[in-house]
C-alpha cells in the first residue's frame, strides 16, 4: 500500500503542477504538468534548507493555479457544504489545501523520476467535464518497478477554458470519496469543529515528520 500510495501522489501532484492554460486539452494539460514538476524538481536541494523552502513555494504557486480546491472541498464534505458558512468554507479549503500539499510534497521530491503512459482522454458531450486515463510509473531506490493506473477527472472553467483536476481515481478509490468517508464519519460522531482540530492536528504531524504522510482522522 505504502508504494501504491507513493505512485498515486505522483500522478495527482504532477498534474496538479501545472499551470492551467486556456486552450490546451485535457490530456495535454496533465503532460505540461509532468514537465512543470520536473523543471521545479530538477535542482535537489537539502532538507530543512532555503533552497528546499523556495522550491516548496514554487511548487505550491502552481498548484494553487491548477486544482480546484473549493470544488474538491464542496465534493468532500458532501452534505456538510451546505451548512457552512463562507468565512468556514474558506477556512476549510485552506486547511485541505495545506493537508494535501503536505501529503504530496515529499513522495515527488524523492521520486521525481517518474512517467505517464496516456491511455484515453473522453470529453463529456456538453464538452464540460472530461476523463483521462494513464498509467503512472516510477522506481524505488532499491530499483523495482511500481505502476498504478490513474483516472483523472477534470472539468472546463468557462471564464479562463482552462481545464481544472476536482478528481482522481486508483483502483476502486478516489480522492474524493476518500476524503468524504473519513469527514462525514467524524462529523457525524464528533461534529464539524472536531474535524477541524483533527485536521489541524493531522498537518501539524505530517509537517513535523511524525507521522507517515496520508489522510487518516
Amino acid at each position: 500500500m505504502k508504494l501504491t500510495r507513493t505512485l498515486v501522489s505522483l500522478g495527482l501532484s504532477l498534474c496538479l503542477a501545472a499551470p492551467a492554460l486556456a486552450g490546451a486539452g485535457p490530456q495535454q494539460t496533465i503532460a505540461d504538468g509532468a514537465e512543470a514538476v520536473r523543471g521545479v524538481l530538477k535542482v535537489k536541494t537539502a532538507k530543512g534548507s532555503k533552497a528546499e523552502t523556495e522550491q516548496k513555494a514554487k511548487l505550491k504557486k502552481v498548484v494553487d493555479g491548477f486544482l480546484d480546491y473549493k470544488e474538491l472541498s464542496a465534493r468532500a464534505l458532501g452534505p456538510h457544504w451546505k451548512d457552512r458558512s463562507e468565512a468556514e468554507r474558506a477556512e476549510f479549503v485552506e486547511l485541505l489545501r495545506d493537508l494535501i500539499e503536505a501529503s504530496y510534497t515529499g513522495a515527488i521530491r524523492s521520486n521525481a523520476d517518474f512517467t505517464l503512459a496516456f491511455q484515453t482522454e473522453e470529453v463529456e458531450e456538453d464538452g464540460a467535464k472530461a476523463h483521462v486515463a494513464a498509467v503512472a510509473s516510477a522506481k524505488t531506490k532499491k530499483g523495482k518497478a511500481l505502476s498504478e493506473d490513474l483516472l483523472f477527472h477534470l472539468f472546463l472553467v468557462p471564464a479562463s477554458r482552462a481545464w481544472m483536476i476536482y478528481d482522481v481515481e486508483f483502483g476502486d478509490i478516489s480522492l474524493v470519496r476518500h476524503y468524504r468517508g473519513e469527514f462525514n464519519r467524524k462529523i457525524k460522531k464528533e461534529g464539524y469543529p472536531a474535524l477541524l482540530a483533527a485536521m489541524k492536528k493531522k498537518l501539524g504531524e505530517i509537517e513535523s515528520g511524525k507521522v507517515e504522510k496520508k489522510m487518516t482522522l
